[in-house]
């Protein structure tokens, strides 16, 4: 069946067809939901940040002018909204575990270490300023360029790829300690 393009449902949803509101969040829900998870750490912030961030589109959908596409708009309110949840919470370094999927089921001594080296990099992520994890988030994740999320994020380019590659040189130093660490104790 034909895919209807964000543009074609946002102008629908402006004019008042609520299934094309409802195509238009779903779409774009699940990316918000783990884009929140990951950079908030918690099943519960990452649900009000996915709230707010549809309250907000709910009431500036008419805002949108198409200058990026519409993934880049909304993630851009995502982060704005995501890094004032960071700036106004602490966060404590619980045990919650994480959301995972999996495309099939791996051995179980397998599926334990993926399990284990997925919840240290989580770990690394979220020791990240937030700047840096925010840019991993974007480019990792939701796959945006360089420039897009400069864009978003209102810093140039070259602050994007400084942050990027900053960050990169944190993750891999801590779990490389990890690493070492873990195998002085077998």
């Amino acid at each position: 069946m034909f895919k209807r393009s964000d543009e074609n449902l946002i102008a629908k949803a402006l004019q008042g067809d609520q299934h094309a509101w409802q195509q238009l969040v779903s779409r774009h829900q699940s990316s918000l939901y783990y884009f929140g998870l990951r950079l908030l750490g918690s099943k519960e912030d990452a649900n009000d940040l996915l709230q707010d961030v549809l309250m907000v589109l709910c009431r500036n959908l008419g805002q949108y002018r198409g200058d990026s596409s519409f993934k880049s708009w909304l993630f851009g309110i995502a982060n704005y909204r995501a890094m004032d949840m960071l700036r106004r919470r602490k966060y404590s370094d619980g045990d919650e575990a994480l959301a995972e999927v999996a495309d099939e089921t791996p051995a179980l001594a397998e599926q334990l270490v993926n399990q284990q080296q997925q919840r240290q990099v989580q770990l690394q992520l979220r020791s990240l300023p937030p700047e840096q994890r925010l840019v991993l988030e974007l480019k990792f994740y939701q796959q945006f360029t360089f420039d897009e999320i400069a864009s978003q994020l209102a810093v140039s380019s070259n602050t994007v790829k400084s942050r990027f590659y900053a960050a990169l040189d944190k993750m891999r130093l801590q779990l490389e300690v990890d690493h070492v660490e873990q195998s002085a104790n077998f």
